[in-house]
């Protein structure tokens, strides 16, 4: 079940989804979500659908409403283009149980010809792990810290995703089917995080007056501009698990920035770094860049 809220910054008028439960979790909108460069009469506010919980269950029902905003069906790996639905990404490769963990690579192009949509990282390169386990050992091998066995949990098993060698991932969209040569559009895109653990405009003390958080998404058109930006909500404690999307009208976004967490996977995660991995990624149907 959600509720909606209206809220306005600076004559820029947002449409929130926040799931019942976890709303005291979620900073103001107003303080967190934005477009940059961009005039408040040239601006068009896109839905926003954000969640973050102790588990699962505590964001199923905003990423099932992000489901149900861009619309179905799911289109799976069909070819393009495509009037209506989406295409999702869970990293499992349709199967629950797979515990591989892929060596880093960058442009990450898996999904590229079936699902329209390459990664790229400023990093080493992306990868698809469990926490631990599988014949490669996960996050905690790939990483080489134990401890990332156990404070990141997965949103849908058994699988996440992350950049090595940096906290940035890139997006960007092609018509399925075509193999990367006819770029797109998508009128939405969001993302499930876990263990984001320092929210927007963290206070002065520990951190020193960081008023940042440490995930970020950043959304723009074909342009190069940004259409829209903001913080992923926090959630405090091991294994959480954090949703964030917005869907327009049409479909306007060209690319998605991401930044995980304040520093690069690697370190214990703390009160100095806070470290995030990536799950389901869910984003409209791509269409022909106009």
């Amino acid at each position: 079940m959600q509720t909606k809220q209206s809220v306005t910054r600076s004559n820029i008028s947002l449409t929130v989804i926040v799931a019942l439960g976890v709303l005291s979790m979620l900073l103001p909108l107003s303080s967190s979500a934005h477009a940059q460069g961009i005039g408040s009469r040239e601006f068009v506010a896109p839905v926003v659908i954000q969640a973050a919980g102790a588990n699962a269950a505590s964001i199923q029902s905003s990423v099932d409403a992000y489901r149900a905003a861009l619309g179905n069906p799911n289109n799976g790996n069909n070819p393009g283009p495509l009037q209506s639905g989406r295409r999702e990404i869970n990293w499992d490769g349709g199967n629950p149980n797979v515990l591989d963990t892929t060596a880093p690579v960058t442009p990450f192009d898996v999904f590229l010809n079936t699902r329209g949509s390459q990664f790229t990282t400023p990093g080493l390169g992306l990868s698809q792990a469990p926490p631990s386990g599988g014949p490669q050992g996960g996050l905690a091998v790939l990483f080489g810290n134990p401890t990332y066995a156990n404070i990141f949990h997965t949103f849908s098993p058994s699988r996440l995703f992350t950049p090595v060698g940096s906290n940035i991932t890139e997006a960007v969209f092609f018509i399925p089917g075509t193999n990367g040569t006819v770029p797109a559009t998508v009128r939405g895109f969001g993302a499930v995080f876990t263990d984001v653990d320092q929210p927007d405009g963290s206070g002065p003390g520990g951190k020193r007056g960081n008023r940042h958080a440490s995930t970020l998404i950043e959304y723009f058109g074909r342009d190069g501009r940004v259409l829209f930006s903001s913080f992923v909500p926090a959630s405090p404690g091991d294994g959480s698990l954090s949703f964030f999307g917005i869907v327009f009208d049409d479909a306007r976004i060209a690319s998605v920035r991401i930044k995980t967490g304040d520093v690069a996977p690697g370190p214990n995660d703390d009160r100095h770094h806070d470290i995030v991995m990536m799950d389901d990624f869910i984003y409209g149907e791509p269409q022909i860049l106009q």
